[in-house]
């Protein structure tokens, strides 16, 4: 009698076990996830305020712009095109390093950009021995945070603070090459150095940012060069390092339009240069 009773409570906790496993392999298969949702929340918040005003690229709208700048959207084939409000940037296997001696960890990384102000939210995911991984990073209305999250349920980092926020806003400033009508923005300030070199300072709210743009003998934007981006470390610490994004290639769509066909990202420190994200597949681009 004993015996089977004994044997009933183990079957019976054997059977929680069990329910419990299978609720949780279950969850993970499940498409939603609450960061996913606040990413997609995020970005048709921003869409529907978007207020960029619509018509077409023309050299009149160009006027105020260095000339390397001009140059830039004449030989990409911008002139007589929409202006976009947004842009997605979906880049299927993105490696991304934490050290220069690190195995990437891969993942899906999708990034929105807003051109009626400095707005950036990328989603990653991918998963770690089948447990879904995700983060989140984004600059809105003057904040920036980078949270990562495990099993859709526990926070693992969430970094913030007032140099967040200038990592994001440098980070926004560095990317505009893939939303060209924030070129046009009030936020932006330009100064021609030479030929190829032009800086850029974007202000909003209390921030403020500066890097210089650098193209190539044939026009085309080759990279964006900060020294103010700071980088946390794991222990909290900041470095205060230079800080590249680097355009590989450009390819000409089906527009005529040339648009980024790759791009990575460089941290310049002291012992060389550490290139931390790297899409290994490239990326498409498609405007909103």
């Amino acid at each position: 009698m004993q015996r089977n009773r004994k044997k009933r409570i183990v079957v019976w906790i054997l059977g929680i076990i069990i329910t419990l496993i299978v609720a949780v392999i279950v969850f993970f298969q499940i498409p939603y996830s609450p960061l996913s949702h606040e990413f997609q929340s995020a970005v048709q918040s921003h869409t529907n305020q978007s207020n960029v005003p619509a018509g077409i690229f023309t050299e009149q709208d160009l006027e105020h712009l260095p000339e390397p700048i001009q140059n830039h959207f004449r030989i990409t084939g911008l002139i007589g095109h929409p202006v976009m409000s947004s842009v997605s940037i979906c880049i299927p296997s993105a490696h991304i390093y934490t050290s220069s001696d690190s195995t990437p960890m891969v993942l899906n990384y999708t990034l929105y950009l807003f051109g009626h102000r400095p707005v950036r939210l990328a989603y990653m995911n991918t998963s770690m021995f089948g447990v879904p991984f995700e983060a989140l990073d984004s600059f809105q209305y003057g904040v920036g945070f980078m949270r990562g999250e495990l099993g859709k349920t526990f926070t693992i980092f969430n970094e913030t603070g007032i140099e967040m926020d200038r990592a994001q806003l440098l980070t926004y400033l560095g990317e505009l090459f893939l939303i060209p009508s924030a070129m046009l923005s009030e936020h932006i300030i330009w100064e021609t150095i030479d030929e190829r070199n032009v800086k850029a300072t974007i202000i909003y709210d209390d921030l403020q940012g500066s890097g210089i743009f650098t193209f190539n003998d044939d026009g085309f934007l080759h990279s964006f060069r900060t020294d103010e981006r700071g980088r946390v470390n794991t222990d909290g610490s900041i470095d205060f390092l230079a800080w590249s994004a680097v355009i590989e290639y450009w390819l000409k769509d089906e527009r005529g339009i040339y648009l980024p066909g790759n791009m990575i990202a460089v941290w310049h420190e002291p012992e060389g240069d550490f290139i931390y994200f790297y899409p290994t597949e490239g990326f498409n681009i498609t405007f909103h």
